[in-house]
């Protein structure tokens, strides 16, 4: 195995490492943490009424442990991840549960997607559901890194293996990490790196085209742990022919999200340009998804797509108000000089609904 963890071929020795310090050294581990002035832990509320720490760790170790096990496993290549990084002005308007690639999984990166300080580079994460439906989520450093760095001792390979573990995350069901959107807040480089590449694999931008099947020790292995065998998905660029306009991303994160949209052709004439925006929502009728004008500072605006959230100034418009008031393309977006109040959202007249 090689000494940067980053293969393929790797992940599912990083894998059963994890689920071996899980068992036999994160309780412990984990409670001389809490025993340490300043040092907390993310807790369920079950866990927080815990009188004693090592019965806390125990539980959060155990709760761990339960979702690596189910884990599905992707491999996340350098060019996946530049891919991601490039998602300038395309939002992500789907809810956390609805573009996780699986319920529980491992993703390894090929590269670090962040460097949290010298020595401490984030290599992957896990996930699974939370104890209310929300999603649980932790992130793991490169063990080796820290020991090349001389921030860590080489022993503590054996301890940990090649993943360390850095910190949990847990996002209520419905909700949307601030972080992921706004470069000012801290840990904007990994929200955005996690949370865009399931966006980008629920979307069709991201794909797997190959899976690794574990070799015959790993296999071994894991049926001594009673852990399901799982291939591993190497995650990759669709190809320039396969991959979704704007358009196609907002439609289908629609889907995932709930939205109810149907496929319903328009009746009248429709400009080629506008068709990939085109959707009909059932009670709304024939619409466009259609970018709003630009607020005025200190103004807030109402959710419009749906969403729980605002997300990027998008709204569905009546076909006939952006015909009759006139279109244009803006960084990719259909615009429109709707009239628009942050309190009420798009204001149209009845008569340009068609349903």
């Amino acid at each position: 195995m090689s000494m940067d963890r980053t293969g393929i071929q790797d992940v599912h020795a990083l894998w059963l490492q994890t689920l071996d310090f899980l068992h036999y050294n994160a309780p412990q581990t984990w409670t001389d943490m809490l025993q340490q002035e300043g040092v907390t832990f993310l807790m369920p509320p079950a866990v927080a009424a815990l009188e004693r720490v090592e019965d806390q760790a125990a539980a959060l170790a155990n709760a761990e442990r339960r979702r690596l096990r189910k884990a599905d496993l992707f491999y996340i290549t350098r060019d996946a991840a530049a891919s991601v990084a490039g998602l300038t002005g395309i939002p992500c308007i789907a809810q956390i549960a609805s573009i996780v690639p699986s319920p529980s999984g491992l993703m390894v990166w090929e590269d670090p997607p962040v460097c949290v300080e010298r020595g401490v580079v984030l290599r992957a994460v896990s996930w699974g559901p939370a104890y209310d439906g929300g999603t649980w989520w932790s992130w793991w450093t490169d063990t080796a890194a820290g020991v090349r760095a001389g921030i860590a001792e080489p022993t503590i390979l054996m301890i940990h293996g090649g993943l360390t573990f850095h910190e949990e995350v847990y996002a209520e069901p419905d909700f949307w990490p601030l972080q992921a959107d706004d470069p000012a807040l801290p840990e904007h480089l990994q929200f955005r790196a996690l949370l865009f590449t399931w966006m980008a694999i629920s979307c069709g931008l991201l794909v797997y085209r190959e899976a690794v099947a574990p070799s015959q020790d790993i296999r071994a292995h894991l049926r001594r742990m009673s852990v399901e065998s799982r291939v591993v998905h190497r995650v990759i660029p669709a190809n320039s022919g396969d991959r979704p306009g704007l358009a196609q991303i907002l439609r289908r994160q629609l889907q995932l999200d709930g939205t109810v949209t149907e496929e319903r052709p328009y009746p009248g004439s429709l400009p080629a340009q506008l068709a990939p925006w085109h959707v009909y929502v059932p009670g709304l009728g024939h619409r466009l998804i259609v970018e709003i004008p630009i607020l005025e500072p200190g103004q807030t605006a109402v959710p419009t797509l749906g969403a729980g959230r605002r997300v990027s100034n998008l709204a569905f418009a009546p076909v006939r108000a952006v015909l009759r008031q006139g279109w244009q393309f803006h960084n990719g977006y259909v615009q429109s000089p709707l009239l628009y109040d942050p309190e009420l959202g798009l204001l149209t007249d009845p008569g340009d609904d068609e349903f």
